[in-house]
């Protein structure tokens, strides 16, 4: 489906935020009817009477009762105009979070613009524009934006996909030169690159460790499946932007320069600027930076991306050595449709609809036992811009693989002989409406990327881009006209002009279906003999009422910090009970949640720690009280509310998000959750065969099996940090062990924590607080952890592993170190380290050495159950060069205990740190207030005085860390290669 009103619409809803102190013509139906595509005959189908709307000057969007297209106005509030050498440009003053810009230039071009001497240019050039320009030689660049406290890193700065390149900074705007270098360092990639032969050898290594992280897995093999199943017979192609092995390999910065002149133009640019900034003067930039700029030789013909109606069916089969499961997804594409005015915008309205109204009916028959797949989500095929291939996507196994392509199918063919029914759709409707809500609750706290991302999108395919509450009123306006039968013609006019295009992935040697028996069953659809859905059961209009309140009987304020958005109050009730709460406007119209109690798993008996591990995965999908897992999301369509569950080693935890107005829904989930679980063997049946294949081959999965093994050198037997347990363990798994562990572990209320941040009225919180947790069950006992965990093995130990069959491995590195005093410095030069150590090992491994694409590092202080230092390193690249890249880590760090970190290195890690500081987020104050509130070592003083902290910290205390938490011969390697 297309990205922009509704995608956008959907997406904003997740962003988490933050505040400081070509067109198609497509052919009609009975065009498409004229090929040998099989299709619904029976009662109710439409069959040629089905047609693409519209006229040859209008829009060409199949199956609109409302026709009517007319343009969606801008919103006033961004600024945008054309220099007279073609530059457009976006600008946008925003103040979330605050003392930030963010900085696009995009570039109308990607791999799908490539001539054939020039595959994987666009994406080589991409990494070459960070090795030099004119002004920034080599690296320079990253180097002084870093000085200004921007981050680079491997997909943080730049992307590369089929048809664009877009490269991306986050500057501060509150120190006068940041905003304006980096504007340069936009102007320098558009027409400044130096592109010398030497750096193109340099990063040949980068790229060819992205390459391996991005091809050889079973998701880069599935990827390549998708590509032959949608792109065969397209420009596309053969155009993947990573490029083979051997393209990478024989790259000549001759064939970067031609790209570069050929696309990089300011007639193929955009410019977005967006966040605490003087618009006018930004355009004053814009103007006085890129007006010079101009197109270097002639103008390249641009490829026909488009793609035409496509009524063959076809499917790819793909077995793969490292797929553990089976997935099956079923797609109708059609060619995508041009965007900008309400057409479009209609019918992405009513694809979210119908598709949602799909995964709901076919989510009950898994709940319901009926199912012959234990998941289903919608995916989607629309890689490009020239394709819309929206999908139903299946978890299964070998054995039921046929049954679940036939049941998807079948489903498809349901809606074309039956429809949609008003109850259906309402749910449907109540769900999209309660997210569109959320938006607009939040539309004043929207953040600059969510706005940086909507304008490129509009400079790319000419989305468009109303105000938040202009787009509130268009598209709610558009679901409350969404009817079943106008669902149903946007489904059957689909259906007409496209054919079911099928991928099957699953392990090797297991007996998948054949590309033929897809097709025979695509065939025999129009003979298949079915009945349409029943009557959905009737529900009541909420999960449950609210019982009698009781008083807390204590109150008091814990903190008083506003500028560190930190003024929480805590209520305790007669059950034990803590509900702390604080109010904040960082998110408008939304609530961030977390639970805990001391306890976890070490309080279990061994024997019900297998049943621990998965518990919260089969108890989150039974539903609760009297309604199972459908009924609940039926119940709850029209509330914005996301709950999950963890059993941890020390703790029990309960995590969150909701719509400020949707709160007591959230409260009555947690009521009920711990008060009346429900038990369902159709979710244990399918958790346990979901985990199951990975559980038989842990070598499937290379990052899994790297951690798992890490874990089981770092706790050797404990079945509390098990990732992967043994099959005969995982057998034991049972529902009546689940519910054993689920009623321990959350069904006494008396030692718990609830913590809720976000926008809301403290009074509201206060009488839910006093109905739905004052009342939960308890016992009154207070628990404490019991240290099940062995201090770190000694020396140095490395494990080799076997996992995966591409041509890539890893080294992973995990150091584990006592604390005798926790001193709150610690906490902050751990943050400071981190990003000395990541910046060292990106300049070292990867862009001096070209060993790797993404080193990764994190120092922290963890405290279950008693204080420890930990540092996990892993860094991915050649089979093998593994030994070679632990040894550069190695002596990297040895360094940095030695000597410390140069001066650009600390003060720019120590700024980098500050600006993260600068930053609050309702999680990260929930996590903070959770922390204070149940550990006896840990002060919310220490959270508020972060930034004065951190004014203490030197490169000598930087050091002294490091000696400290990374000891020379102490630490657990692992080594992954292919098995």
């Amino acid at each position: 489906m297309r990205r922009p009103l509704l995608a956008a619409t959907l997406v904003s809803s997740l962003v988490v935020a933050s505040c400081t102190g070509g067109r198609n013509d497509a052919v009609t139906a009975t065009e498409a009817r004229a090929t040998d595509r099989p299709t619904a005959t029976s009662d109710g189908a439409t069959d040629d009477s089905v047609d693409i709307d519209g006229t040859e000057s209008g829009p060409r969007l199949p199956g609109l009762l409302d026709t009517s297209d007319v343009p969606i106005d801008p919103d006033p509030d961004v600024k945008t105009g054309t220099l007279d050498n073609g530059l457009r440009y976006y600008v946008r003053e925003n103040d979330n979070p605050g003392s930030r810009a963010e900085l696009r230039l995009v570039i109308d071009a990607g791999s799908v613009n490539e001539t054939a001497s020039q595959s994987g240019a666009a994406h080589f050039l991409e990494h070459m524009l960070f090795n030099g320009t004119t002004e920034f030689p080599a690296n320079e660049l990253v180097a002084v934006l870093r000085g200004f406290g921007a981050e680079f890193g491997a997909d943080i700065n730049a992307s590369t996909s089929y048809d664009e390149t877009i490269y991306q900074l986050t500057v501060p705007t509150d120190d006068g030169e940041a905003v304006e270098t980096g504007m340069r360092v936009l102007q320098q990639w558009l027409a400044h690159a130096t592109l010398d032969q030497s750096e193109v050898e340099a990063e040949r290594g980068v790229v060819l460790d992205e390459w391996r992280n991005t091809t050889q897995s079973s998701e880069g093999r599935q990827f390549e499946a998708f590509e032959r199943l949608y792109f065969d017979g397209t420009v596309y192609a053969g155009s993947s932007p990573i490029g083979s092995a051997e393209a990478i390999e024989s790259m000549q910065a001759d064939d970067l320069r031609a790209y570069y002149d050929a696309w990089y133009r300011p007639d193929n640019a955009g410019v977005v600027v967006v966040g605490d900034i003087d618009g006018d003067e930004i355009i004053d930039q814009i103007e006085r930076l890129f007006g010079d700029a101009t197109g270097r030789g002639a103008v390249p013909d641009r490829v026909d991306a488009s793609f035409t109606i496509d009524t063959q069916p076809d499917a790819v089969v793909q077995p793969d050595p490292d797929e553990p499961s089976v997935t099956v997804e079923v797609a109708l594409p059609i060619p995508a449709q041009p965007a900008g005015g309400t057409a479009a915008a209609r019918a992405d309205v009513l694809d979210t609809l119908l598709y949602d109204a799909l995964v709901r009916r076919l989510e009950d028959d898994i709940v319901s036992g009926v199912a012959p797949f234990d998941g289903i989500s919608l995916a989607s095929g629309s890689f490009v811009r020239g394709i819309d291939a929206p999908s139903l996507l299946a978890i299964t196994d070998a054995d039921r693989a046929t049954e679940s392509v036939q049941a998807i199918l079948d489903e498809y063919e349901r809606v074309v002989r039956f429809g949609f029914a008003d109850a259906e759709v309402g749910v449907s409707a109540a769900w999209f409406q309660s997210v569109l809500d959320t938006q607009y609750e939040g539309r004043d706290s929207a953040q600059d990327r969510f706005y940086a991302e909507r304008y490129v999108d509009n400079f790319l395919t000419d989305e468009p881009i109303p105000s938040i509450a202009d787009e509130y009123d268009l598209v709610t306006a558009m679901g409350e006209a969404a009817t079943p039968e106008a669902l149903r013609r946007r489904f059957e006019a689909r259906w007409a002009n496209s054919a079911p295009h099928v991928l099957v992935s699953g392990p090797e040697g297991a007996n998948l279906l054949t590309r033929d028996d897809v097709l025979d069953l695509v065939a025999s659809l129009p003979e298949r003999e079915l009945v349409a859905r029943g009557p959905q059961s009737e529900l009541p209009a909420a999960l449950m009422d609210a019982p009698e309140p009781v008083q807390e009987i204590s109150a008091q304020l814990l903190a008083e910090a506003p500028w560190a958005f930190l003024e929480p109050t805590e209520l305790v009730f007669e059950n034990g009970v803590r509900v702390i709460f604080d109010e904040t406007p960082i998110v408008e119209g939304a609530v961030s949640f977390q639970a805990r109690s001391p306890g976890g798993s070490s309080l279990l008996d061994d024997g019900d720690v297998i049943d621990s591990l998965f518990a919260p995965d089969v108890v989150m999908s039974s539903g609760v009280s009297g309604f199972n897992q459908t009924e609940v999301d039926r119940i709850l369509a029209g509330a914005d509310v996301q709950i999950a569950a963890a059993i941890q080693p020390y703790t029990d935890e309960l995590y969150a998000e909701a719509a400020s107005a949707d709160l007591e829904e959230l409260f009555q989930l947690i009521h009920l959750y711990m008060a009346q679980p429900r038990f369902d063997a159709v979710a244990l049946d399918a958790v346990r065969r979901t985990e199951q294949a990975l559980v038989d081959d842990p070598g499937s999965d290379q990052e899994a099996a790297s951690y798992d093994a890490v874990l089981d050198a770092r706790y050797p037997g404990e079945l509390r940090y098990s990732f992967l347990p043994e099959p005969d363990d995982f057998a034991t798994l049972d529902l009546n062990g689940v519910e054993r562990v689920w009623r321990d572990r959350f069904g006494d209320a008396g030692d718990w924590v609830f913590v809720f941040v976000g926008d809301f009225d403290p009074d509201d919180v206060t009488a839910l607080a006093r109905a739905y947790l004052g009342t939960l069950p308890s016992t009154g006992t207070k628990e404490e952890w019991i240290d099940v965990e062995d201090p770190p093995p000694a020396g140095v130990v490395h494990i080799d592993v076997a996992a995966g069959t591409g041509d890539r491995g890893s080294v992973t590195m995990l150091y584990t170190a006592p604390i005798d005093d926790v001193d709150p410095i610690d906490d902050v030069a751990a943050d400071v380290v981190t990003k000395i150590v990541s910046t060292r090992l990106d300049e070292v491994i990867r862009e001096e050495l070209g060993e790797s694409y993404s080193p990764f590092f994190v120092s922290y202080l963890t405290a279950d159950p008693d204080p420890v230092f930990e540092t996990y390193i892993q860094v991915t690249g050649a089979p093998d060069r593994l030994e070679a890249i632990s040894a550069l880590v190695v002596t990297e760090l040895d360094d940095l205990r030695v000597n410390g970190p140069t001066s650009d290195e600390f003060s720019n890690a120590k700024e980098q740190t500050r600006r993260d500081y600068e930053l609050f987020y309702n999680g990260q104050l929930v996590e903070e207030l959770l922390q204070a509130s149940i550990r006896t070592d840990v002060a919310l003083d220490d959270f508020i005085d972060r930034d004065l902290t951190l004014d203490k910290v030197d490169a000598a205390a930087v050091r002294d860390f490091l000696v400290r938490s990374t000891p020379v011969d102490q630490y657990i390697e692992v080594f992954v290669a292919p098995r």
